[in-house]
């Protein structure tokens, strides 16, 4: 598969994932209406939550805008490197991104290879051979 193609199928996948995060604002804001009118009958109109207070537009905007780049970018780095292949593959990395790269991020070789250096409590070289004890006894017994 092409590198655009899956820019694009990635793209739409994280596209996907913020319309699922709107979708449950929706849903949030539905119950919290109903539940208000419900407690309120005899004024249902007084103070009824409104659907800003569950979206917040900017944030979600630049939270939509890094969902679509790291759905993209996922995709054609794991498309490119043979890790998947196909449409729907490409987008549910899309849509997984910020979990995936979150995830590869954990692993050890991968945070060695992007910082240049050895994290702490990493094989450095080899290591070194120590003689447990009872190969100490009998080194003792033969040297005279």
């Amino acid at each position: 598969m092409e590198t655009a193609t899956l820019l694009l199928l990635g793209a739409a996948g994280g596209s996907l994932r913020v319309l699922v995060d709107l979708y449950n604002s929706t849903m949030e804001w539905r119950e919290a209406r109903r539940a208000h009118r419900q407690a309120n009958a005899d004024e249902p109109s007084a103070g009824v939550p409104v659907f800003r207070d569950f979206v917040d537009l900017w944030p979600d905007l630049l939270a939509a805008a890094f969902h679509t780049a790291l759905g993209a970018g996922a995709a054609a780095m794991f498309g490119s490197t043979g890790q998947i292949s196909g449409a729907y593959a490409a987008i549910a990395v899309g849509i997984s991104a910020p979990a995936v790269l979150a995830h590869l991020g954990q692993v050890q070789s991968v945070r060695e290879a992007v910082a240049g250096a050895p994290s702490p409590g990493s094989l450095v070289g080899p290591r070194p051979v120590t003689a447990g004890p009872d190969v100490r006894a009998s080194q003792e017994q033969e040297s005279p």
